[in-house]
């Protein structure tokens, strides 16, 4: 290895703005490789920040911590806030800069609810003011004892996206894929007079739990009953009691489906070469998965996107999707050039087997803060939604169902 690099651990918490379909708030350790000569083991500001169209943007700040001279727990330390100077503006003008104080006030931040992951988010920055597409962005964050830094981006246009056909329970097209997969279609329209970047993710909202039954009168039984599941619920019914569902006692759930890639040219990443030495496929970080118009620059496209079954609807625990459907959700994300760049060296880096085997130079992760580490990248985000009614039994693995527009 170089002697003149070392690994600097960064843990970071951000969020990605309105990105609360990526990642809500994301707590992740980075890990990067600097050249010693420039960092001279002294600690630098590290800024995170992904303004988007809206009224509140979340800034966090910490510090680096050099391994080859820090002494103790890196990730508590790593994790603690800075007190800073923030300066946030919206095409030239300052905008109101707040921190968080409390657990109440960092929920408004997050989609998660453990006291734990809130905790981590007080005491770090927000900025107050109105933002819109094609706004410039420029934040400036300065500490005692730490030199300053800065970076800057702008809030993209977004481009609409739309689902077509759903097909459920196929088989995948890649070959080596044992679970059946759902096929989703979306259209987008990439404009032809700019290099456009993005980002797309496929989500689904069902319900979870369990659902109360109330006597009726006359019941035998007068005690309130749970089904725990689908089939609980079937068996209550197949009762000569009666009862009164209390469907709104289940809660809504999102979930993140496996996706597989092959079936798009835009985000297939698959390698024959990697398959041969053994090595594992692309990994997209937090299953965000970015590209760039260079193969359909101006034209109107659709994505076949592929998403694991066996994830979804049929095989869930509970089974309420036989009862209620469940929505399928595509987010298609118009990305800044620097967001592009940063997501891409941290999947470049976590897929790089050549590197871990020795054969390859380790990428370092991309930043665009002057003076310091981190990444300011603004994004525009587009979201799709389409219900999937409940099917009046199991579909089998060779006869799926599908759903068009």
């Amino acid at each position: 290895m170089n002697t003149n690099h070392r690994r600097i651990k960064i843990n970071v918490s951000w969020k990605w703005g309105l990105f609360f379909f990526l990642m809500s708030v994301a707590f992740s350790s980075c890990i990067d490789d600097f050249d010693v000569k420039k960092l001279q083991d002294t600690p630098r500001l590290v800024l995170y920040c992904f303004p988007t169209e809206g009224d509140t943007t979340l800034i966090v700040v910490t510090k680096s911590l050099p391994v080859s001279s820090f002494k103790g727990d890196i990730d508590t330390q790593s994790r603690l806030t800075v007190d800073a100077s923030v300066v946030y503006k919206v095409n030239g003008m300052p905008q109101e800069v707040k921190r968080i104080e409390n657990i109440k006030e960092a929920q408004s931040f997050s989609q998660v609810s453990d006291s734990w992951s809130l905790s981590t988010l007080i005491g770090q920055y927000y900025a107050v003011g109105k933002q819109k597409a094609g706004d410039k962005i420029e934040v400036q964050v300065s500490a005692d004892g730490l030199s300053e830094v800065s970076a800057s981006t702008s809030i993209p246009e977004k481009v609409d996206v739309n689902i077509g056909d759903i097909h459920l329970k196929e088989k995948s097209s890649d070959h080596d894929v044992y679970f059946s997969v759902d096929k989703l279609e979306a259209t987008f329209s990439d404009p032809a007079s700019t290099t456009d970047y993005y980002s797309v993710k496929v989500t689904r909202k069902q319900k979870y739990g369990n659902l109360k039954g109330v006597p009726k009168e006359g019941n035998r039984w007068q005690y309130d009953v749970y089904a725990n599941n689908y089939q609980d619920y079937l068996n209550y019914l197949g009762r000569e009691d009666e009862y009164e569902w209390c469907f709104d006692s289940l809660a809504s759930n999102i979930v993140w489906p496996e996706m597989v890639t092959t079936s798009e040219p835009l985000i297939n990443k698959k390698s024959e070469l990697d398959d041969d030495f053994g090595f594992d496929e692309y990994k997209y970080f937090d299953d965000v998965y970015i590209f760039n118009d260079r193969t359909i620059n101006g034209q109107t496209y659709t994505m076949h996107l592929e998403v694991n079954s066996n994830d979804s609807y049929w095989h869930t625990y509970d089974g309420w999707d036989r009862l209620f459907g469940f929505t399928y959700n595509v987010q298609l994300c118009k990305v800044t050039p620097e967001y592009y760049r940063f997501l891409k060296s941290i999947n470049d880096a976590q897929s790089n087997s050549w590197a871990d085997a020795g054969l390859m130079q380790v990428t370092p992760t991309y930043s665009n803060v002057k003076g310091g580490f981190g990444v300011v990248a603004g994004f525009n985000v587009c979201e799709a939604s389409k219900y999937i009614a409940p099917l009046p039994s199991a579909p089998s693995d060779n006869q799926g169902g599908i759903y068009t527009k």
